[in-house]
Formats: C-alpha cells, structure tokens, sequence
C-alpha cells in the first residue's frame, strides 16, 4: 500500500504534465500551419452578360402641340377686334382688322399708275408705228406698265393681309393687341393654343445617356398627377436631335391621347419608356465594389495568383447587381469576399 505522501506525489506529477501539455498545443498548432502569412484568402464571383430592365422613368410637362401667334402682314392702326381672351375659335375665322385707309389709299394710287403706264405703253406704240419714238422708248413704256402691275399686285395683296383670321382650330389663350393700337408687321396680336384631344403632347428632357438608348415609335406609359390611377398607352413622337439651352438636355416629345379626360397645358406628367432595343451589359454582384464614384468604380479581379485593381464605368445599378460598361475587358471573374482588404498586386489565394 501506497504512503499519503507517494500518491500526493503522484496526483501533483499528473497536474505539472498536463498543464504542460495545454501549453504547447497552441504554439504547436501556429508553427505547423501550411497557409503563407503573407496571402490573402478570398472569393471570386463570375462574370455575365445579360439585358436590363431598360425603363426609362421621367418626367415631363404638358403641352399643347398645335400653337399660332398669328399677326398682321403690314403695319397700322388696329381697327376692330372681334374675339377676346378664352374664346374658341375656328381655322379662318377673322379675328382682327386694321384700319384700312393708308392701304386703300395706297392701293389707289397703284391702280391709277398703272393706267397711266398703260396709256403711255399706247401712245409709245402708235409714235414707234410712224417711225417718231424709238424702239427704246417703246421698250421703256412696257417696262412700266409691268413695273405698275407688279406695284398694284403688291397693294392688293398688303391690303387682302389688313385682317387677322385665325390658322388654327384652338382657344384664344391671350390677346397681345387692343383696338386702337399701333402695330407692326408681323407682330403677334393673339396667341392661340390648340385644346383638341389630337392637340396634346408631352415633353420630357432626358440625359444624353437615356436618349441614346430611346428610338422613335418606343412605347410609353403615362400617368398623370390629376388623375391618379389613370394610365395612358402613348409613343415617343419625336427625339430633338440639339440639346434645350436652358436645361441642357434633351427633348422628347410623346403623343397623348386625352380620351375622355380634361387635359390643360402645364399639367404634370410621369413616364416609364420602354426601349425597343433591349442592351445587354457585364454584370457583376454589388458586393464585388470596393469603391464607387459617380459613373466610376474600383473592383478586382484574379489574375495569375495576384488581386488585379480594375476601374470600371458603371451603367446603372440594378438591385444587387451592377451593369458595366468597360473596364473588365478579358476577365471571367470578380473578386467580392475579401476585396475590401487588398491591394493592387497582393497575392491572393480562392478559396472554392
């Protein structure tokens, strides 16, 4: 049998070598790793090439596609005003006069100068006939009868434009001139908009990015802030091929159908633009972008065992993915688990 003090021995013997054992497995553990210290473990995502949700959304304002400013050919004293403002009014249908007397008057004296030319182209004939006038007076004479026709012509034509009727079916929106104005050629006396359901037209700018990717005759969705709920089924109409000087974009025109809603000019307009080409784009996850700055962003991408710093153009951002432009020319992969920690040229190893 054992003494108290041999198995007291014993027991602190077991406890010296068990605590020495606890002590080097971790140091054991470090000094038989195989993983290079100076490599960074990462993952890697593929890239694809597929197509967008190419809505275009914008917003746009009201318009009426069919407008006059129609005025006077000649100038004078407005005589008589026959609509006023807020008043519909028909295709030809006479608006305004001035006061015709200069222009009578002028149309007059035309007629009584191509009288006497034609007397004087006469008595020319009738001297050249017994060899008194020359052939050039003669010639002379008929020059000025057709210089007298030409003067009347004139006359009558200036004196036919004394009145304003209106070039358009529409609603007289402003009256710009009063009876008993002074005005002059070509100065607008009244501003008609067209208010039919064919008259409407949205107009919306657009980014040089949107408008190259919209063509015409590409569908359109409307909604209008008046009518919630209310949906219309239109057409871009036309794109402006010159950049609004005043917004720096670029205009597009999308026909409207009113049908049997009220519609006025002003009015507040949201569209979702569908594209009849569809693009296709590189895509890669959201998670593989280290930085982004506008239009710009930095990934990385595996290339023989080192982590590849790429600058990319980036298109748009469409939910957890990001549609490139360029800058991943020649890769197949990004790296997203671990980009955020390396550098141009770090060493790297995928973990699959």
């Amino acid at each position: 049998m054992l003494k108290p003090t041999t198995i007291l021995s014993i027991i602190l013997l077991m406890l010296v070598s068990a605590c020495k054992k606890n002590a080097e497995g971790p140091e054991a553990a470090i000094v038989n790793t195989d993983k290079p210290s100076n490599v960074f473990y990462v993952k890697t995502f593929p890239i694809s090439i597929s197509g967008l949700d190419d809505v275009v959304h914008v917003t746009g304002v009201i318009q009426s596609d069919s407008e006059a400013k129609p005025s006077f050919k000649t100038g004078g004293v407005i005589a008589k005003t026959y609509v006023e403002e807020g008043d519909h009014v028909r295709k030809g249908q006479l608006l305004a006069k001035l006061n015709a007397t200069e222009i009578e008057a002028m149309t007059t004296q035309a007629k009584a100068a191509l009288e006497k030319a034609q007397r004087d182209q006469q008595r020319a004939q009738n001297l050249y006939a017994d060899s008194i006038a020359t052939l050039e007076q003669l010639q002379n004479s008929i020059t000025a009868v057709d210089v007298a026709k030409k003067s009347l012509q004139i006359a009558e034509f200036n004196l036919e434009y004394s009145e304003v009727r209106s070039p358009i079916d529409g609603k007289i929106i402003t009256q710009l001139m009063h009876e008993g104005e002074i005005t002059g050629p070509g100065i607008p006396v009244f501003y008609i908009m067209g208010v039919l359901r064919s008259d409407w037209k949205l107009v919306a700018g657009l980014t040089d990015k949107n408008w190259g990717r919209l063509r015409q005759g590409d569908k359109v969705k409307i909604t209008i802030d008046a009518y919630p709920g209310w949906t219309i089924d239109g057409q871009v109409k036309r794109l402006s091929d010159v950049a609004n000087p005043q917004s720096g974009t670029f205009d597009a025109e999308v026909s409207i159908p009113s049908k049997d809603k009220r519609i006025a000019a002003g009015m507040m307009a949201h569209m979702e633009i569908k594209p009849t080409a569809g693009s296709k784009y590189t895509m890669i996850p959201i998670e593989a972008l280290v930085s982004s700055n506008g239009a710009t962003g930095v990934v990385y991408v595996p290339k023989d065992g080192v982590a590849e710093k790429r600058t990319i153009q980036i298109q748009q951002f469409e939910g957890e993915r990001i549609a490139v432009l360029s800058g991943l020319e020649g890769a197949t992969e990004v790296i997203t688990a671990g980009s955020g920690f390396l550098e141009d040229g770090d060493r790297i190893s995928v973990e699959k």
